[in-house]
């Protein structure tokens, strides 16, 4: 039993460090924006469509299938015969204005590169998005989150069964709970 537990917080461990070095390369990145050359780059382009589409989102599955646009649709206004939204995915935006008279459709992309993506899915969560890679994302933070309580658990009870060392084990778990509890105290009431 207790080799089977050693294993699986190892490999547990060592799968989970992958997506807290990514939450932790991005939460540095947001608090020290500054240290980061995370500038969009920015291009524009006008697409042909057909004339007198109302619906946002009949337009935008055009510009998906046809234009190579991906993401979920977000933001849609409405007026004065134009509509505007915006098609969203880590890292890019597409903000489009559409004309009904015309047809035409003005798209202005903006890309921020792999630290505009980090940021991106560090903020993404749940199974609810029109795009299907978030949900898959959002399965694999469930998947680690629970691999981190189960790896919290296995950590105290090998902890535990090693006898010379509960002192000090003891003190760091004491000390890590203070920590945490103090930092969810301070974010509740700043």
């Amino acid at each position: 039993m207790y080799r089977w537990l050693r294993n699986t917080h190892l490999w547990l461990g060592m799968l989970a460090v992958l997506f807290l070095g990514m939450y932790g390369i991005s939460s540095v990145q947001m608090a020290h924006s500054s240290w980061f050359a995370a500038r969009p780059t920015v291009t524009e382009s006008t697409v042909a469509l057909e004339p007198g589409g109302a619906n946002a989102r009949a337009i935008a599955r055009v510009l998906m299938d046809r234009h190579g646009v991906r993401g979920e649709v977000r933001a849609v206004r409405d007026g004065g015969g134009k509509l505007a939204f915006r098609i969203v995915r880590p890292g890019t935006v597409y903000e489009v204005e559409y004309t009904a008279s015309s047809g035409q459709a003005r798209i202005r992309t903006s890309r921020a590169g792999f630290i505009g993506m980090l940021n991106g899915i560090h903020h993404a969560g749940g199974l609810w998005h029109d795009y299907g890679l978030l949900n898959v994302w959002g399965v694999f933070v469930g998947l680690v989150s629970a691999g981190l309580i189960v790896l919290g658990a296995t950590g105290i009870y090998l902890w535990f069964k090693i006898h010379s060392e509960r002192r000090i084990g003891a003190a760091l778990l004491a000390l890590s709970l203070g920590y945490g509890i103090t930092v969810m105290i301070l974010l509740r009431t700043a």
